[in-house]
């Protein structure tokens, strides 16, 4: 592996699709809402562990005070997303860190939906939505979440017909730092929302082996990994994977930045990518990681030493995300044939 140069990179068409919108927002526009309340935000340079790194990331929805303060927040996403050559968008949502304050669960979804299209409508790209339930903490709570992300189904995935970019929910996503993480207790709530048409994501194989990737595909039935680099621990998983086309939504800089490989170098993509398995890259939490998306294809091009040619094999896989509308898989196949037939800069 080694450095080699090709095509401008911020031009390749991307999915962006494990970043978590809490930990993603623009750093200058958290840091203007601090300012209009007479606080100052910094990012650490580090993090000791993954437990000092979960009590920051609960600082940023503390600032938003009002629906407007997050529905602007929700816009600069877009929008920072979109400069970075994102076609399509899934964040992954938690209105339930800001309903005590802000009005219930509900009407925090529905701000965060509708401030994901209006961004998405200004900014000329898709964006879905991955609502999202913590393993960890809200079973109280999950039944509520999956209606939730039922009833805002987007209308490609619920079946409604509608035109141009579709907006919504497009998929459930569990996520936590246990792996495995007992999801038996979450199947109802994975069958709510399947019953809507979405998807099931579920983060696995991060903290946790290859169990963790079973019990994530077998018990929940999730279509989609939030993670999935531990599977590399087994050529039977890999080979599953491959075969049956289910996404690994890959984050290089933040499995290092939290001890999940020792380094970029060593990071298990590469593996996966070889195998077959479909994966998308990602940047997770870019605020506090202070890495973006195109920060993580610049480490695939430089340090996992993929060509043009892997580069547009690894971007096409993201087209196999259901929450992408028919237009946007046109709009994204088009744009990544003209990148890798434009002559390398």
């Amino acid at each position: 592996m080694g450095r080699v140069s090709g095509r401008e990179l911020r031009a390749l068409p991307k999915v962006h699709a494990h970043v978590h919108l809490d930990g993603s927002y623009p750093l200058a526009a958290v840091q203007a809402l601090a300012a209009r309340q007479g606080a100052d935000f910094e990012v650490p340079d580090s993090f000791p562990d993954v437990w000092d790194f979960f009590e920051a990331y609960g600082t940023v929805p503390e600032l938003v005070r009002s629906l407007d303060d997050l529905a602007g927040l929700c816009r600069a996403l877009v929008h920072a997303e979109a400069a970075l050559g994102v076609l399509y968008l899934e964040p992954a949502i938690e209105p339930q860190l800001y309903a005590r304050r802000l009005g219930g669960i509900d009407t925090v979804a529905r701000t965060m939906v509708d401030a994901l299209a209006q961004g998405a409508e200004e900014a000329g790209i898709e964006v879905g939505a991955n609502l999202t339930v913590n393993t960890d903490q809200d079973e109280p709570i999950a039944l509520e979440l999956a209606r939730t992300a039922a009833a805002l189904a987007g209308p490609g995935v619920s079946g409604g017909t509608g035109t141009g970019f579709w907006r919504g929910v497009t998929a459930l996503g569990t996520a936590g730092f246990v792996e495995p993480a007992g999801l038996a207790r979450f199947v109802p709530v994975a069958r709510i929302a399947q019953d809507a048409g979405l998807q099931i994501v579920s983060h696995a194989g991060q903290t946790g082996g290859p169990d963790s990737i079973l019990e994530a595909l077998d018990v929940l039935g999730a279509t989609r990994l939030s993670h999935g680099v531990r599977a590399v621990e087994s050529d039977e998983l890999v080979a599953r994977l491959a075969e049956q086309h289910i996404v690994c939504d890959i984050c290089p800089v933040s499995n290092v930045r939290l001890g999940v490989s020792e380094s970029l170098a060593a990071h298990p993509g590469p593996l996966l990518i070889a195998a077959g398995v479909p994966v998308t890259l990602n940047a997770d939490d870019p605020l506090w990681f202070g890495h973006s998306v195109l920060d993580q294809w610049r480490i695939a091009r430089e340090v996992w030493g993929l060509d043009d040619r892997r580069l547009a094999g690894v971007s096409s896989g993201g087209m196999l995300l259901p929450g992408m509308s028919p237009r946007t898989r046109s709009v994204y196949r088009d744009s990544l044939a003209a990148w890798f037939t434009a002559a390398p800069g």
